[in-house]
């Protein structure tokens, strides 16, 4: 698996302003067959050693599918909130009554899913098992991410 360390550069104070320097050089990491390891990368920008954590195919898998499970069922419940409200809102309130609490907790909930079901379903897909570990704060601002293949 090749990855690479992105160092985010630029003034800290705009973070508008701020620019992505891609290191240049690819780090090619093994998996460990069980487990977890711990390795060292070199930001080749400012040269700070990263640390980062590798996990094995299964457990990535696991994550994975966690992630893909959890927009699944966010999005059974973000339609069967949506199918509630547009059942019971579209009853006439006799009297002047006012509209259920449920309903509106309906409407909460059909906003919550159709905003946590792609970000469930983004964040599962772009899992690869390297884990940027916690740096001192003279270290943030690193990133690690995939080499994808380019075609040509």
């Amino acid at each position: 698996m090749k990855v690479a360390v992105r160092h985010v550069s630029g003034d800290v104070g705009r973070p508008r302003t701020r620019t992505a320097a891609w290191a240049a050089r690819d780090f090619r990491l093994v998996r460990p067959a069980e487990g977890r390891d711990r390795v060292e990368l070199e930001c080749p920008v400012c040269a700070v050693s990263v640390f980062a954590e590798v996990s094995d195919h299964a457990r990535t898998r696991r994550v994975r599918q966690v992630w893909a499970a959890v927009s699944a069922v966010s999005l059974v419940v973000s339609v069967a909130a949506l199918g509630y409200v547009v059942r019971e809102g579209g009853r006439a309130l006799p009297g002047g009554r006012s509209l259920p609490v449920l309903l509106v907790v309906g409407v909460a909930v059909a906003v919550a899913g159709a905003v946590v079901t792609p970000a469930a379903w983004v964040r599962g897909r772009r899992h690869i098992g390297v884990t940027l570990l916690d740096a001192p704060e003279s270290h943030r601002g690193h990133r690690i991410v995939p080499v994808r293949r380019t075609l040509r």
